[in-house]
């Protein structure tokens, strides 16, 4: 087997030679997929006849485990991969040593791991996974006497991953790796040079200084912390994702996300408003890494097709928004309809002349009043309730006023939702359209 010619980080050297039960509490992009995905194809290779299973809440997340692993063996032992009717997948690796590993996505309920066994049971982004799916999935150890291999960057000090965290049973090896320890000792290398670690630590600088104390030290520092907490309640996501996918003709309000420099997601949102009272989510599209030209076109695609009655986007400082608002503007399909939604201020009429003070917490706000009272229902989508789950809230000090600071690390779906239900539940129907389903 051909030598690696990554070079790792002395905590990533442990984490590959350690025997075991492992458990990785880490900060944000340090390297704990890549390293997982490393010790699994060495895992793989070693172990003929083994069997990996990996298990995430989302199949983005699965068809990216695998990818990486399959990255490494192509790179490091190409002719262990099986080829014709056992070739790759999305989500299986077959080995000509009759090794495999399968990635499955199983939402918030774990059932579809059942009935699986497995040599090796790795679990990413663990802390924010339900606790039915940790009752599902470790039961594909029980006769096999595999080991377990969780990961995750914290949140809260709540459920499987803070319990196993503490390791009261020395069940686990635990690392514990914060960003900036990662980014200050990893060794300069052809792969990580001295510019590119200046630039990484000033990056870190730059979000300490825009994030609060209590964001930062879960994001990048893995420290649990009480005072951060879930928005919308697990209960109540599961109450509302409950809707399947139509297309109603008329009442439609479209909100999207469009993604800021650097990041990678836009998301459209489209609500219809069946009532005066009741709104119901009818599609939900995530788009990687595209021109604003594209997302442009979405735009005006989508407004044919859904007949919509009004846009709201972000066109705030920062945001890739600006030019795509003020083309929408220009173009007469859509200038009646575009509603700059800044999380500062909304357009009140269609000059957008008159403004009103608007908050992304007034939003958010209005979003979850809807969903506690049954008035607004969400697709039955796993990715949708990934990023309602990852929104969190804490209360900042600000001078005389304490105010709600409401953050998320996978939030593209939701900040386009909370525009569309805004401009849903301000629209005035004079008809109630009657929906059969």
């Amino acid at each position: 087997m051909k030598t690696s010619a990554i070079v790792l980080d002395e905590w990533q050297k442990e984490v590959l030679d350690h025997k075991g039960n492992i458990l990785l509490c880490t900060g944000r992009q340090i390297g704990k997929t890549t390293i997982l995905a490393i010790k699994a194809g060495r895992y793989l290779l070693d172990n003929p006849g083994s069997q990996i299973i990996i298990v995430s809440l989302t199949e983005d997340q699965a068809k990216l485990i695998i990818v990486m692993i399959q990255d490494y063996l192509e790179k490091h032992n190409p002719f262990s991969i099986s080829k014709g009717k056992d070739k790759p997948t999305q989500n299986k690796i077959t080995l000509k040593n009759s090794s495999v590993i399968i990635a499955r996505p199983v939402g918030q309920t774990g059932n579809s791991i059942r009935g699986f066994t497995g040599d090796v049971l790795i679990i990413d982004e663990a802390a924010r996974m339900s606790p039915f799916i940790f009752a599902a999935s470790k039961p594909t150890l029980l006769t096999t006497a595999g080991e377990i291999w969780i990961a995750s960057t914290p949140f809260g000090k709540q459920g499987y991953f803070w319990d196993a965290y503490q390791n009261k049973g020395n069940r686990f090896k635990v690392f514990h790796i914060s960003a900036e320890d990662v980014i200050r000792d990893r060794p300069i290398s052809v792969s990580w040079s001295a510019k590119k670690r200046d630039a990484a630590l000033q990056f870190l600088k730059d979000e300490r200084a825009e994030m609060s104390v209590l964001e930062y030290s879960q994001e990048y520092l893995a420290l649990f912390l009480d005072d951060l907490r879930q928005y919308f309640s697990d209960e109540l996501i599961a109450k509302c994702c409950i809707l399947k996918r139509r297309k109603p003709n008329n009442y439609n309000f479209l909100g999207v996300d469009i993604a800021r420099l650097g990041n990678d997601k836009t998301t459209y949102e489209i609500v219809n408003k069946i009532s005066n009272t009741n709104i119901h989510q009818v599609e939900s599209i995530v788009k990687q890494k595209q021109l604003t030209t594209k997302t442009e076109q979405d735009i005006l695609d989508l407004n044919r097709s859904w007949n919509l009655d009004a846009i709201g986007i972000d066109s705030g400082s920062g945001s890739l928004g600006v030019g795509i608002f003020d083309r929408l503007m220009e173009n007469k399909e859509t200038k009646r309809k575009v509603v700059p939604m800044n999380n500062r201020s909304i357009s009140l009429d269609k000059e957008n002349k008159k403004r009103q003070r608007i908050f992304k917490e007034d939003m958010y706000e209005n979003m979850l009043a809807l969903m506690e009272k049954g008035y607004l229902k969400l697709l039955d989508d796993d990715e949708i309730r990934l990023s309602l789950k990852s929104i969190q809230w804490e209360l900042v000090d600000k001078g005389e006023v304490t105010k709600v600071r409401i953050t998320g690390r996978d939030s593209h779906i939701t900040e386009g939702l909370v525009r569309a239900t805004w401009l849903a539940q301000k629209r005035k129907i004079n008809k109630l359209w009657i929906t059969c389903f």
